[in-house]
């Protein structure tokens, strides 16, 4: 019986660890001498795109528009910051949200969920810090996109009358 045990306990810490490796990224050096990350290919086939300044995302309802103006991420270790989405660090997002038939700054307020990797079934441990500024504009930091590949970046929209909505940002992390 304790044979039985220790070989279930031993069984179960094996396939733990084997999950856990899969989500690295597990980089191959081809030929070339560059580096192709096997993430990269998760963005194929999803609704991800490459983080570019002014990329936009429609709300559910159709209400809404959020443009990311810019994008920074911040690294612990001293490394330079860069200006685009990175894994490895903490990102800060400008994101502004204007009406979709009027064109004007959004009257709302918004909230971050946690990013969230839907390949992988798995999302970051803490809530981005959402602090607005001027009307419709937000400032989105300690987003921690921790690792390469699919990432859906969700706010939810409160407007000052009517109903919530939401828009996600599907976003490939490649760096």
């Amino acid at each position: 019986m304790e044979g039985r045990l220790a070989i279930a306990i031993l069984t179960s810490l094996v396939a733990g660890a084997g999950a856990l490796a899969g989500c690295g990224s597990g980089a191959q050096h081809p030929d070339d001498g560059g580096t192709q990350d096997a993430d990269f290919a998760q963005c194929d086939m999803t609704p991800a795109v490459d983080y570019t300044p002014g990329m936009q995302a429609t709300s559910l309802s159709g209400g809404y528009v959020a443009t990311v103006v810019s994008a920074r991420t911040d690294f612990s270790d001293g490394s330079p910051s860069v200006d685009t989405a990175a894994s490895g660090g903490l990102d800060t997002w400008v994101v502004s949200v204007a009406d979709a038939t009027a064109g004007t700054p959004a009257a709302i307020t918004m909230m971050a969920e946690k990013p969230w990797m839907p390949i992988h079934k798995h999302g970051a441990s803490t809530f981005p810090l959402v602090t607005p500024g001027d009307p419709g504009m937000f400032t989105v930091s300690k987003m921690d996109l921790f690792m390469l590949g699919y990432w859906s970046i969700v706010f939810d929209l409160q407007p000052t009358s009517g109903a919530a909505d939401k828009v996600t940002f599907a976003v490939c992390i490649r760096q």
